[in-house]
């Protein structure tokens, strides 16, 4: 992520100490992006800087702020490259974290991706050059909001398994995928063969018949162990003790567009 060398204390009038303070972090965070490594904790005390900043109305010179061979000399612009960081960040952690912790780290995610929403709502003039850019984009963001939100409840269904939260999973994977296509979805037909699997489990022995049928659609998706061995031991139960039609009208719902941001906030909060 090629960005340029930023001097606050040449460009706007207040603490000195507190500029400087907010350059050192910024070159600090580049050095973490150039070196590959997870710059969370130096990329929000910046973040928490540039708000401070961006409140100052003395600036005794504009900043031309430069990200990825695009220019722009609007806070703003500054502000969501930051915040797609943060977001990419905390979505890291928690994947490399057990589930307790990871929680937290998921739902920071989130919020990142609904603070980018807000900021470009907040946008007042945008270059036309830069409205073709995802980051530009609320879609984008909201596609990013639902994938992590996505992960959060499979975060969840890591920690404790059960339908309720891998179909919660699977529904903003799928949501996402439809607000941005742009992006391979790889984990959208494991979690809905896992949703399957679920739905299955919480029928009745005496519905084997329509186990089957679920199980069946899940092999289609996804043809992992779990899923393999619940498919032979029910179609076995149903061949050889129950001999139910092999058919089923469940489906999963789809999220609705006010019930999934709904959710976000409830997430990021």
């Amino acid at each position: 992520m090629n960005t340029n060398t930023i001097y606050f204390e040449r460009h706007v009038k207040s603490d000195s100490r507190k500029l400087i303070r907010a350059s050192e972090y910024r070159r600090k965070l580049i050095q973490a992006v150039k070196h590959g490594k997870n710059g969370y904790d130096i990329g929000y005390k910046y973040y928490q800087l540039l708000n401070d900043i961006m409140k100052t109305d003395v600036r005794t010179s504009p900043i031309l702020f430069q990200w990825n061979g695009y220019s722009s000399s609007c806070w703003n612009f500054e502000k969501l490259h930051i915040l797609q960081m943060l977001g990419n960040w905390s979505h890291q952690n928690g994947v490399e974290r057990p589930p307790k912790e990871a929680k937290d780290w998921f739902s920071k995610a989130v919020n990142f991706e609904t603070q980018m929403v807000k900021c470009l709502n907040s946008y007042k003039w945008k270059d036309p050059s830069l409205c073709t850019l995802p980051i530009m984009n609320q879609r984008y963001h909201l596609s990013n909001a639902f994938l992590y939100a996505s992960d959060y409840y499979y975060n969840m269904y890591t920690f404790k398994p059960s339908t309720a939260p891998v179909k919660k999973s699977y529904q903003f994977l799928e949501i996402a995928s439809r607000i941005w296509k742009n992006r391979p979805y790889e984990q959208l037909n494991k979690r809905k063969a896992l949703c399957y699997k679920h739905m299955a489990e919480d029928l009745e022995d005496d519905k084997c018949g329509e186990r089957v049928a679920l199980m069946e659609e899940a092999m289609k998706l996804y043809d992992g162990e779990e899923i393999q061995e619940k498919y032979n031991l029910w179609k076995q139960q149903n061949d050889s003790v129950y001999y139910n039609q092999v058919s089923t009208e469940k489906t999963i719902s789809c999220l609705s567009l006010q019930d999934s941001l709904q959710s976000l906030c409830s997430i990021s909060t």
